[in-house]
């Protein structure tokens, strides 16, 4: 297929990313590094990753790490900087130069998105290309959404896999899979794609992962046929494998009719296994550092929960597993 140009505002070249890391078990195949990529169109409630949701770069005060030197509000020509008071930052003053966070000698000041390109990401994980092929590992691109920035990404995406590296996406589902073509592009230069199923009803979707916006129901609708094209693709051979993941949220994705939802959707689709990944805080103190709402309070999913869940999977035949334990081998489709 002939790669689509660019959108207006998209770049092929730079893409912007908040983190990446090494060494990870739990989002694919073997030992693999994760990209995680700036922008996400949801809001989920429960989201772990709130550094993700702009597209573009941000500034974070870890107030733990800071040792009051003032060296920020030194070099803060705005006067946009009031460390160590609160509100920290005057935003209508800042211009996102991000000097403070250059000049922070402890990292209390920090910055949330990084300009990258392909050849140096390709660089940054080429050390572990050994490592991928001997564990059947690779690079998952995650976020945020990459769908957001797919021109890149595709590029990435078929560079990686030009050096015989397995290249996987992980994706909240919402995409335009027509428009230019650029998603599918990308779609059809990873090896897995790793596809989130989170709020089936239409309108607890927008009350709970929409963010409030206009049509953010229908979006539930809009992931489901997305999910359900990757899948028609598959049964044709045609384009990625494809693993569904389910996070398990108490009170928001946890209920017996969402999960018999989409059970049963699954089932119809022709999937025959899912990963459940279960609800943790670990990412609750980026709200704070990024000056945001805190989210709701939440614990962890009960072991006995998990089963529970797992167990509606089970009783239409899809096998379940818990993240870094699947059976890739056995294929995406139900026998």
């Amino acid at each position: 297929m002939a790669s689509a140009e660019p959108r207006p505002g998209r770049r092929r070249d730079e893409a912007k990313v908040f983190s990446i890391q090494h060494f990870c078990l739990h989002d694919g195949p073997g030992v693999r590094s994760l990209i995680f990529f700036k922008g996400c169109p949801l809001r989920c409630s429960w989201c772990q990753n709130p550094e993700s949701w702009d597209t573009g770069p941000e500034l974070a005060f870890k107030a733990r790490l800071c040792i009051g030197c003032g060296t920020c509000r030194l070099v803060c020509s705005h006067g946009a900087i009031r460390v160590p008071a609160h509100p920290w930052r005057d935003p209508s003053r800042c211009r996102g130069c991000f000097t403070c966070a250059e000049k922070c000698p402890t990292g209390a000041l920090s910055r949330f998105g990084e300009p990258v390109t392909v050849d140096g990401l390709v660089e940054e994980v080429r050390p572990e290309f050994p490592l991928y092929r001997s564990s059947g590992g690779g690079v998952t691109l995650s976020g945020g959404e990459p769908t957001l920035q797919p021109e890149f990404a595709a590029a990435l995406a078929g560079r990686l896999r030009s050096y015989g590296v397995s290249v996987a996406v992980e994706t909240c589902g919402l995409f335009d899979m027509d428009g230019s073509g650029a998603v599918r592009d990308l779609l059809n230069n990873v090896d897995l794609v790793l596809f989130d199923v989170k709020v089936y009803d239409e309108e607890s979707f927008g009350r709970l992962c929409g963010g409030g916006g206009t049509g953010a129901g229908k979006a539930a609708s809009r992931i489901r046929d997305n999910l359900m094209a990757l899948a028609d693709g598959l049964g044709s051979r045609r384009g990625p494998r494809v693993w569904p993941r389910l996070p398990l949220i108490p009170g928001m994705t946890d209920g017996r009719e969402n999960l018999a939802a989409w059970a049963g959707f699954l089932r119809k689709a022709g999937f025959g296994g899912l990963t459940i990944v279960p609800y943790h805080a670990l990412g609750e103190s980026k709200r704070v550092w990024l000056g945001l709402d805190r989210g709701p309070a939440l614990a962890a999913p009960a072991a006995e929960d998990v089963e529970a869940a797992a167990g509606i999977f089970r009783s239409v035949g899809i096998r379940v597993f818990s993240p870094g334990e699947e059976a890739w081998e056995a294929g995406t489709r139900a026998g």
